[in-house]
Parts: C-alpha cells; structure tokens; sequence
C-alpha cells in the first residue's frame, strides 16, 4: 500500500524573543495603543484569576492566558521598523533553515529531494518564487528539479501539502519532496499602532519532508482537505504597501465555523472518533478562536496541542509544521500516534489533514553536501594559513581530489586532513608566490599531472603585519603574492580549469582599515582584474566569484591590533568576528551551488561579488 508519511522535521525562527514585557512598555510609553491596562485589572475575571496566579501582570493575563501568546520570535530587536528590517534576516533566510534542519533530520542527501513546494505571504522579493530561491541554496547549477511556490498564509502549508501528494502520485520515480512554509509577519507592523497584532504575530519557517512509502497498512496522510471561504475576502490581508488589515470579529466568527467543519469532515473520512485522537495542532490567530472551535468538534483541552503559539506566536502557515517539529524534537511522535490538524486564515483558504504517525526506521541525521564534489579536482593556493587548512578540510569532507599549494610548512595541514577520510590521497606543492621560478613550476606541475580542474581558490595572501616591529614583507612583494600571482596562475592553469574560479578579497576594500596601504591597495587591483577577466571566463563556462570575507577569527586578522579591529568592526557592523571554519563551508559552497546563507551577492559583469558576514551600509 503507498502512504504518504512525514520522514523529517526542522523549524527556524527570528533570533530576537519577544516578551509580553517589551510589548507593554511599549504601550505605556505610547507607542502600542488599544490597551486598558486599567480596565483589566479591575475586572471581576482578573481579580479572580489573580487568587490563585497574584504575580500575573493584567497584561500577562490578557496576552498569554487569554489570547494564548507568551513569547514570540522577530528577525530585528522590539519594535520592528523599515530600516532594521533592512538589515535583518529574510523569510528566505528563515525558510532555509528549516529545510536544512529536515533534510538532515530525514537522513537525505541534496539529491534525493524531487521537489520543493514552499509558501509565504511575506517573501523576500517580489520574484522569482521563493522555491527557486531556497533551492539555490542547497543544489549545484545541474540540479533540475521543479519548484512551486504558494503565495498563501495561514493555509500555505496544507494546500501544499495536498499538492505534494498529488505530485509524488503523478511521478513514480519520486520519493521525497520539501513542503515548507517561511514567514516575518513582523515585517507588516512598521506602521501599526494597535497592540494585539503585536502581540500576535512572529517570525518563523518550518518544513517536512513528505516521503513516499509502501506499508501492509495505511498510515501517514489519510484524509487531507482544502476550501475557499468567500466571506473572508476583505477582512484580512496585506496592502500593497505592505500593511497589515484585519477585522478581528469576523476572523473570529467565520474561522471557528469553518475550523469546525473541515474537523468534522477529516474525522468522518477517516473514521475516527474524537476519543481517539491524540494530538489536535491548530492554526489561528489565538485561544479565542482555537478553544471554542476544539469543542465544537468535540475535543478536550487535553488534545490540544497550542505550544508553537506559545512559544512562537501566530507564525502563519508555518504553524502546524513547527507543532510537528516540536514533538519530533521531544520525540513525543510515537508510532501509532493520531493528530488532526485544521487551518484557516488569510484570504478565506481553509482545511486540515489527519495523520497517523508510522513507525519510522531508526534514522541517523544527515550531513548535507557530504560527497558533493567526488571526481572533482580543486585547487587551493595557500592552503596552508587558516583559512586556507579549512577550505582544505571542506573540500576533503565533500570528496575532492585535491591539491594544495603551500609556501613553509604543510604539518598543520596534513594534521587537520587526518581528522577525515579523504577519497584519494592530496598532492602538495610547494611555492614561494615572489619566485617566478618556483611559481612557474608550480603551474608546470599541476599541469604535467591532471588533464582538468574543476575548482580554482586563490586563499593565498599576505599583508602588513602591525603587531609586530618589523615587517620582512615590502610593498612589491605583497602586491606581488596578492595581484600579480593569482592572476598569473589563472592564465596558466585556464586551459584546464572546467567549472568556477575563486579569489580571497577582503572586506577592508570597502571599509578602510588604517595601516595596510599595501594589503587593501593588491586586493583591491586583484579586484578589478579579476572582474576584467570574467567576460572571457564565462565565454568559456567558467565561473568568477570574488569573495570578500570579514573580520575572521583566525589567520590574517591577527595582524591588526584588538582596539583597530574593534573599531573596524563597528564601522562594518559586526557583533564579533567571523568564524574561519563556517567562512570556508560557505566558500566551498560558493563554488558550485548559486547561493549561500549569510552572505550578500552582487554582480559587476559576469563576475559575482560575494560579501560575507556584512552588509553595506544603504540608506532606507
């Protein structure tokens, strides 16, 4: 029998918790209006709550025990505005994540996904949909599998999740699709004054992979249903403005009715008493709707699962997923467990699904990209600083054949390698980028030994050293390792080179760091020669990515004293260096997969200018 089941879970949110607290301060000091906090506490309700709860502010009673909202999660500090938001995390960021975190809780490779179906009302960008974007950072440029993307809310995820099924019938060769929904509903409050949408709304993703199987018995998705409520047309969406609407008493009254049935519906169809099921994880925007629509369908409070509004807030159609993520993450989805869920929201979409969980096989999380980059021949010049060994080390985990360029000592490096299983053995070669001798026979080698590389990374650098008295490097030598080798070691090695070029810049070419005139001066040259040779480059199909890290934790960075780096950092806006080994995974990364999460793309020509751990600063 072919079932439809659930084989992995992974939510993301905004990083800043959001308290009642900060909410309420914001009402006293006139920022939040609609709130009597007077009215509240003289109210009979209240007093008698207070009896057996007397630290609960009137506040905390109305927003937590009342509406159902504790904390919620945004992508910019309280309050939400235009230009934090600027600089804040996406919901494409956010939907990224979560797929990550269930492709590798599935145990999957990239590959195995045959689809991504992904929803959202509040998108990063008007276009293209926003499953092309997220599926650009997860596949390389070969990967053509399809993407639908759902401009839909509160009932995004269960439309999709009807859809997936269909797909998954309709294609026998696919197994596993990505259904998710992503949302920064904070990013509809910059110009609302009234404090319940406020107390509501969050910023979250969540997915599931949607796997086909084959049982002796039916588990997984059996019954799934979706509907258009036209009564709900006008009384609450987004404007083009980008500002939230709502009528809240007609949300309310139409979302319970239409709550209520889809329940019913699922639970006749698939012949279940209300008794019998386990969990009930609902979708809207709070207690008021969601305890009067479990007892129209005649179940407990007990059965009712209300920890994602709690924890999370109202996050949309991301809702249900985070719920199913959370008793994933608590292993609290036991085998033989019955949840129902119902939607309904945005636009009038509603419906739900009723799922029994299967007894999945013991899985074992998934490292993703593991292997990616077998029979692939990469290239790393410098591979022997700290930022380099870590390109190194990554390129090993995703099974390259390797060669490395080093100028004194390789220990550190071939210490660091052992630490992996390599898919064959590394070819090292050393050089001093000043000899011409040595750099030409650097070439040379490479060349007498592989007929192709694939991948190019120029990591090798140098720079003027100002924690030391005396520095053994001139200006032409710096120019020279920086500028003129990398550029002379392309022209050599272009012949063979099939797939991507990568040069190392720096982020000190956009935000001047005092004191490395010659340092800033190379990158900045290389810069501009590299972005001349792009054109030829990709006549030729191959690919130029210049990349300009921040502040690192390691290597190079070193050389400039703690109070100047630390001034430069708050010029750059960074909260704290960058970490080396995440910088190499998304160097790796950047070699054959289009993006990459927490950097920021520009392109001067073909050449793509990739900015890594800061932003420019723009004004909003």
């Amino acid at each position: 029998m072919e079932n439809y089941i659930f084989s992995g879970f992974g939510h993301a949110s905004g990083k800043y918790k959001i308290t009642n607290q900060e909410i309420i301060e914001a009402v006293r000091k006139n920022y939040l209006k609609g709130f009597r906090e007077d009215r509240i506490e003289k109210s009979e309700n209240y007093a008698k709550f207070k009896r057996t709860h007397p630290n609960v502010s009137a506040f905390d009673y109305f927003a937590g025990y009342k509406m159902g909202f504790f904390t919620r999660h945004h992508v910019t500090p309280f309050p939400p505005t235009r230009k934090k938001l600027y600089y804040a995390e996406t919901s494409l960021g956010l939907g990224v994540k979560a797929i990550k975190n269930a492709i590798t809780d599935a145990g999957l490779q990239i590959n195995d996904i045959a689809a991504w179906f992904v929803s959202t009302v509040s998108p990063h960008e008007q276009a293209p949909g926003i499953a092309s974007t997220i599926k650009a950072y997860f596949t390389d440029f070969d990967n053509d599998t399809p993407c639908m993307s759902l401009t839909s809310g509160c009932s995004g995820f269960n439309i999709n999740l009807e859809r997936a099924i269909e797909y998954l019938k309709q294609h026998e060769n696919a197994k596993h699709v990505v259904v998710a929904h992503t949302e920064t509903m904070s990013s509809f409050l910059t110009q609302r004054m009234k404090f319940v949408p406020f107390v509501t709304f969050g910023d979250a993703a969540a997915a599931v992979i949607l796997s086909k199987t084959e049982a002796d018995k039916k588990e997984g998705i059996l019954q799934i249903t979706n509907y258009h409520d036209m009564h709900m047309i006008d009384f609450v969406g987004v404007d083009k403005q980008s500002n939230l609407y709502m009528e809240d008493s007609v949300i309310k009254d139409r979302a319970i009715v239409n709550m209520t049935k889809s329940g019913k519906e699922i639970l006749t169809k698939t012949d279940w008493k209300t008794k019998e099921v386990d969990t009930f994880i609902p979708h809207q925007t709070g207690s008021a709707i969601l305890l009067p629509t479990a007892q129209n369908i005649g179940l407990t409070d007990k059965q009712l699962f209300l920890e994602p509004q709690k924890e999370y807030g109202n996050v949309s159609g991301a809702t249900v997923a985070i719920g199913l993520s959370m008793l994933n993450e608590q292993n609290r989805l036991n085998p033989g467990m019955r949840i129902l869920s119902t939607v309904a929201g945005v636009g009038g979409n509603y419906g739900g699904f009723s799922y029994l969980t299967p007894k999945l096989k013991n899985k074992t999380k998934s490292t993703l990209h593991r292997k990616d980059l077998i029979n692939k021949t990469a290239v790393v010049c410098g591979a022997s600083g700290a930022l380099g060994q870590e390109i190194a080390l990554e390129l090993g985990k995703r099974g390259a054949r390797l060669i490395f360029h080093y100028h004194k000592d390789k220990t550190a490096l071939e210490a660091k390698l052992k630490t992996i299983k390599l898919s064959e053995t590394p070819i090292f070669i050393k050089a001093d980028f000043t000899n011409q001798t040595e750099l030409l026979a650097f070439t040379d080698e490479i060349k007498a030994k592989f007929p192709q590389i694939d991948y190019l990374i120029h990591a090798a650098g140098v720079s003027e050293n100002l924690n030391e008295e005396s520095n053994s490097l001139n200006p032409d030598q710096i120019m020279q390792i920086n500028h003129f080798a990398p550029l002379q070691i392309t022209k050599a090695l272009q012949p063979l080179l099939k797939e991507s070029i990568l040069y190392l810049g720096t982020t000190a070419e956009d935000i001047v760091i005092e004191g490395f005139p010659g340092f800033t001066a190379s990158k900045s040259a290389l810069h501009g020669a590299a972005g001349s040779a792009a054109g030829e480059l990709i006549s030729k199909g191959i690919r130029s990515i210049y990349y300009m890290p921040a502040i690192l934790d390691e290597g190079m960075s070193r050389n400039i004293p703690t109070k100047k780096a630390f001034h430069f950092m708050m010029k750059n806006g960074q909260e704290k260096p960058v970490s080396v080994k995440a910088t190499a995974e998304r160097i790796v990364s950047s070699l054959y997969i289009p993006k990459v999460l927490g950097t920021q793309n520009a392109y001067e020509g073909p050449m793509l200018v990739r900015r890594d751990g800061y932003v420019l600063e723009t004004d909003v």
